[in-house]
């Protein structure tokens, strides 16, 4: 059998288009779902009566924005064992989890979209778009899609100038650049951001000298663990405490924007709000990438 890798990626994008449901096919009924953010916009978009599985992770209300949500629907850890039974005439995916899984479903004949990381706000429009086709739901995914960017402030300004500057901090003292979803949110709410100032794309080291002599006026960080660790020890490092004793440091829970989803415009919403209250120069007024 060819390797899925060998595939030219025009030819991925139509096998994908191709399994999107249309008017003309039975909509599917028994749809499985082998990643958290799939499994979110599947209880988004999706009755429940339609939903035949979703991950573990879809209760955890750590990484999952939609916990209490998923209450009673069965689950399932991406494993094929767990899904052959349940017959499915969907699986839905993301493009990076569940490798074995989504090949040898494939392989099978069963019917599977993945969804690409999102990275963008136009990204969390194309993967609620995406689900509601492929399940059926166009005018679902349309009114989500709506209501998310009713929920994003206005633009920022257009001047760099106006923007303050803000630095994501991450465990381990990783930050965000471009190419993750983390720094369009904060971008949208009108800051700049540190990560894309030193050119970085996608997720990276962040020395904590280079962090205090940029002089952020916000810090952004993620979630904080209640129990010791020590990827979180930097965060209580005192040169850190000293330069933010007096400037705003904020925490969003990462289940607000670990996905794609339309939570991510409640992230953005808080930052906006925060930007505000902290008096910066420049109003913020949807957000567009």
């Amino acid at each position: 059998m060819r390797r899925t890798d060998a595939i030219p990626a025009f030819a991925v994008l139509a096998i994908a288009t191709a399994l999107l449901w249309t008017p003309a096919q039975a909509r599917p009924e028994r749809i499985v779902s082998l990643n958290l953010c799939s499994d979110q916009l599947l209880l988004l978009l999706a009755d429940r009566s339609r939903i035949g599985s979703i991950t573990h992770l879809a209760s955890d209300p750590k990484a999952s924005a939609l916990a209490d949500g998923a209450a009673g629907v069965r689950v399932n850890h991406g494993l094929a064992e767990e899904i052959l039974p349940l017959n499915p005439d969907l699986v839905l995916a993301g493009t990076f989890t569940t490798r074995p899984t989504v090949f040898l479903l494939r392989a099978l004949g069963y019917p599977v979209v993945e969804l690409p990381v999102a990275a963008s706000l136009d990204d969390v429009r194309a993967n609620i778009r995406t689900v509601a086709l492929a399940i059926g739901e166009a005018e679902r995914g349309e009114a989500l899609i709506d209501a998310f960017d009713r929920k994003l402030p206005g633009p920022p300004p257009e001047a760099t100038e106006d923007k303050p500057l803000a630095t994501l901090y991450w465990a381990n003292g990783f930050t965000s650049g471009r190419g993750t979803l983390a720094n369009a949110a904060v971008e949208a709410a009108g800051f700049r951001t540190l990560g894309r100032e030193l050119g970085l794309t996608g997720t990276g080291q962040l020395p904590l000298e280079t962090l205090l002599a940029s002089d952020p006026d916000v810090l952004v960080l993620g979630r904080q663990r209640d129990e010791p660790a020590l990827a979180n020890e930097i965060f209580r490092h005192p040169a850190l405490e000293r330069a933010f004793a007096e400037r705003p440091r904020v925490s969003i829970p990462d289940h607000l924007w670990i996905c794609g989803t339309p939570f991510v415009a409640e992230a953005v919403a808080r930052l906006s709000a925060l930007r505000e209250s902290a008096g910066f120069v420049g109003a913020v007024g949807t957000a567009e990438e």
